[in-house]
Parts: structure tokens; sequence; C-alpha cells
């Protein structure tokens, strides 16, 4: 199913806010993108792709980063934009099962 050009926009300017608020807990903790990726044993790429909006980071990764920064999880979302366009949901009417 093609997503509406709203949903991927909405979902670029949410990214890129997040990585925003990454690169600005990175340079606050006075880090480069190397000592942080150093610290979150992850690649600087990695970091350089997720400051510049360009991945989208799974659950364990902002936890990873947050942990290396020492700052809460919930601060790296703080004040971002909540997509207004969703995408309509892939799940049966019965609910989610395990």
């Amino acid at each position: 199913m093609t997503m509406p050009d709203t949903y991927w926009a909405e979902r670029e300017r949410l990214l890129q806010a997040l990585g925003v608020k990454l690169r600005f807990a990175r340079e606050q903790c006075g880090l480069s993108q190397e000592a942080l990726a150093h610290a979150a044993d992850v690649h600087r790429t990695q970091i350089c792709a997720l400051e510049l909006g360009k991945r989208d980071p799974h659950v364990s990764m902002v936890l990873i980063l947050a942990d290396a920064l020492a700052v809460p999880p919930a601060s790296l979302f703080d004040g971002l934009p909540v997509p207004q366009k969703r995408r309509p949901a892939t799940h049966s009417k019965g609910g989610w099962t395990p």
C-alpha cells in the first residue's frame, strides 16, 4: 500500500526534529559523534545519519543513546511534533494477539 506524501513528509519532519535534539544533547555533553558512537557501541556514521534525520532509531537505540548521553530517554522526545497523518492500521479487527 502506498502512503500519502503527507505521511512521509511528517515522518521526515519528526526524524529531523529528533536528530536536532540528539545533536543538541550530544553537544551539551561535549561529545563528538565519534565519542558518542564509541560510548553507544555503534558506528559514527549511524550517529551522523540519526542526527540528520536519515534513520529511524529503534526504541532500544534511543535507550542506549540516552544512557550514553546520561540523559533521560524522554528528554530526546520532549517537544517533538506528533505526526497528524498516520499509517492505517494493518492488524486484524480482533486486535493484537501474542
